[in-house]
Order: structure tokens, then sequence, then C-alpha cells
């Protein structure tokens, strides 16, 4: 059995509009619950769901905490990190419902978020917009009215990712008011997993592991009660589909669409440091700076491509799913756990960092390097060169020995003073392969 040696898992509050890609990416959620320190789970709405509009109601996720007990006792095996049945039902809220964009009114969720911003825990604190962000919106009011002194501190605290903004409440009032806040909006980038991700993923990725075989095999079927709970497209039946969403199924695909999964995938600790800067990108993708605003970040490319910085871990993120639905209901010794990545003997998954001079060679060692299972690796190491925020500029390092668990990694001799990413991907040869990263950091200085 693993678990976390700290309390240092990332904070989290997740608000949902109960659409129904919300209630699939809670099934993936509440099989990563061990990640996080979940502070709250609320209801609200969005400019698509309100109460008495297409609402699926305020009982969905408890619904889906109940299916989560019947597997809670196998997944604390895994990770006695899994917070309770109980303790998840303690942290569901009801936010602001009636209407698009409502802020008007306290409620239980928008005064949950209040409370956590203004404790004493140590931040950050991510605030995951599924829906609409009026209950994040009403709670910084609150906070901006009745306790103005605390404003800088709770901007520090606060960290708010929106998935597509889904009411004006961010535009109208974060942003004017709360201009320190940091603020990832997935306008477009979150498509990745949503309901056309047929047109945005290559098509070798999703045919791989986004289609009907796949999905049977790895989680709708052997895999517990959480997992076949999954909500799937039964073309069949024409309620299952909504004249406002653009899908491309073909008979047989199964997939319908996670849009709100990326808010969560950022905080997952995977060993790629995203949260330390918005621009270094990870599972939850890769952001930069919106032109004219001061701290609010939209989706950046990689290689040219807007969708890039989520599908190029595709296929790492989606075995990495099919362990957790095993871990519902396999022992620990039957399943599958990531390796442990250590880079020149640093364990843990902050990023390394190191200096070097232009024209140098530094050696990188993953040599340390362990797998819980025992399993085999595999080792790449690779400059994520958009990560580096240098569009043209000097040449890119040259990697030697690539796939050894120690390379070199030259520094061209007229590198300008900055900063170089070299990531070690690590990859086992258990079922299903998982994968683990770490990313290095060469600060240049001449």
């Amino acid at each position: 059995m693993s678990s976390a040696t700290d309390d240092s898992r990332p904070r989290i509050v997740a608000t949902t509009d109960g659409e129904i890609d919300d209630r699939c990416s809670m099934i993936r959620f509440l099989m990563y619950a061990n990640e996080w320190d979940i502070e709250g789970l609320i209801y609200c709405s969005s400019r698509f769901h309100w109460d008495g509009h297409d609402w699926a109601g305020t009982d969905w996720i408890e619904g889906q905490i109940d299916t989560y007990a019947q597997v809670y006792e196998n997944l604390v095996e895994h990770d006695s990190e899994y917070p309770s049945p109980d303790e998840l039902r303690d942290l569901v809220y009801v936010g602001n419902i009636d209407d698009v964009g409502a802020m008007d009114e306290d409620t239980p969720g928008s005064d949950r978020i209040v409370d956590v911003l203004l404790d004493d825990k140590p931040g950050p604190v991510y605030l995951q917009a599924w829906g609409g962000t009026n209950t994040i919106a009403r709670a910084l009011w609150k906070i901006e009215n009745e306790h103005p002194e605390r404003m800088e501190e709770v901007a520090d605290k606060a960290v708010i990712y929106i998935i597509l903004n889904q009411d004006r409440t961010l535009r109208e009032y974060i942003q004017p008011n709360w201009p320190d806040l940091q603020v990832l909006n997935s306008f477009k980038q979150f498509g990745v997993f949503a309901y056309d991700w047929k047109n945005l993923i290559p098509e070798e990725e999703h045919r791989r592991f986004f289609e009907s075989e796949w999905l049977e095999e790895h989680i709708l079927t052997g895999h517990g009660p959480l997992a076949s709970e999954y909500p799937t497209v039964d073309l069949d039946r024409e309620e299952d589909l909504w004249d406002s969403v653009r899908v491309y199924w073909e008979e047989g695909q199964y997939f319908l669409s996670e849009g709100d999964t990326p808010s969560y995938l950022h905080q997952i600790p995977v060993g790629l440091g995203s949260l330390e800067h918005p621009s270094y990108g990870g599972w939850g993708g890769r952001f930069e700076r919106e032109p004219g605003s001061k701290n609010v970040w939209i989706g950046a490319e990689d290689d040219g491509d807007l969708y890039k910085p989520i599908w190029r871990w595709i296929s790492d993120m989606q075995r990495d799913w099919a362990a957790r639905a095993d871990w519902c209901v396999q022992s620990y010794e039957e399943a599958n756990h990531p390796p442990d990545v250590v880079v020149n003997g640093e364990s843990g998954l902050d990023i390394v960092r190191t200096d070097a001079r232009p024209g140098e060679t530094v050696e990188v060692d993953g040599s340390g390097t362990t797998d819980p299972d025992g399993d085999g690796l595999e080792y790449q190491w690779w400059n994520y060169r958009e990560a580096e925020q240098v569009r043209g500029g000097p040449p890119a390092i040259e990697i030697h020995d690539s796939r050894s668990e120690r390379a070199t990694v030259e520094i061209p001799a007229d590198a300008e003073e900055r900063e170089y990413h070299v990531v070690l991907t690590v990859t086992d040869d258990g079922e299903p392969n998982l994968t683990r990263y770490r990313r290095v950091i060469l600060n240049v200085q001449s």
C-alpha cells in the first residue's frame, strides 16, 4: 500500500453544472481522489444548465459517491489517501444555481469557498469551474465586501481553472476586481476531451484510446460498479444526443465527453511541475498570458497546434485511467502502479534546476528511478522547447543517449541566458504501461 508522506497534495474545489460530460468527468475524478486535498464539490450553474433548464438536479454527485463507496475498500489498498465516502459526502454543497451567472446571494457553496480561502492552511487553492464561475465570483465578492483587507492574501492563494468560460462573471466581476488572481482559462484546449474530440486528436491516438474496443476492455467491463457507471453513447437511443452538441461518432464508439477533466488533470502530480508556471505545460494543458490582461492565461500552442499541449499526453493519461479502473477491483499485487522518477539523486516531484554555461555539456541522471512493482523501465529524455517560451532564437539543445538512464545535454555555444526544459519520461512494462516524468530546467548563464 502506498501513502503520501506529507500534506502537500494540491487543495482543490470543483464546481459543476451537472452536464452529462461533467458526470463523465466525475467518474474519473473519483478514481483520482487520492491525489488531492479535496475541499469542496459544489453545484453551480452555467449558460447551458441551471435549476429548471436542462438541470441534472442536486443529488447526482452524492449518487456517484454512493457508487464510489462500493469500490472504496479496494482503492484504499492502493493508496491510503483515498478519502472515505462519508468524507466526500460532507464536502458536497449547493452553490448559486438559480440562473445563468447568478451571484446575487450567498449560498452554502459560495460560503464554503469563502471559508477555504480565508482559512489558515497554506495554498494554493485550485478553484475548478466545470460550469460557470458565478459561485466562485460570489465567494470573492463576499471577501471583497466583508474582508477587503484580505484580498491580496486571497489573490495570492487562489487559482481558478475555467473550462470554456460559461457565464459573464469572469469578465464582468472577477477580472476587473481581482486582477492579481491567477486565472487559467481553457477556452478551446479542453476540447481534446470534449464532444469534438474526434476532430482534435490525431486519428491514431483516438482510435487507440477513445473508441469502443478500448473503453469496453479497460473501463466498462469487469472493473466494478464505478467504472461501469461511466456514461456512454447509445446510438439506438436518440435522447442520448442533443441538437446543441456536434458529434461525429460511428456505430460502436462509446466515449462521449469529459470536457471538464482537464481542470483537474492539471493538478495530478505526475512530475512535470506544471503548477509552478502556466507556461510549463502538463496533463491539463499549457498556457500563455492573454493579451491585455494581468494574470489571465489562455491556451498556448505546441508545435503550432492549440490542442497538442493536451493530446501529446493522451496515451499516458488513458493508460493511467485504465490502471485506476483496475485498482477498483484488483489487489495491490495484481495491479500496476507508476514508477517513482529520481533525477540527479533528487526524489519527489519538484522540478530539478541546474545552472549551466554556453557550450557546456551537462549530465542528467535518472538511474535512481524505481518501480513499486519491480517492472522494467524505458527512459526518454527530450527537450520541451515550447515550454521555454522562445519562438525562433538560438538553436535547441542536443541530447545524447536520450534513451538511457543517464544522458548528456549539450548547450549551444551561442546560447543566450535563458532556461532550457528537459523532460525525462519513464514508462514501465507493466499492464497497462504507466508513465511518470521529471522536468529538469537548465538555467544557462554566460
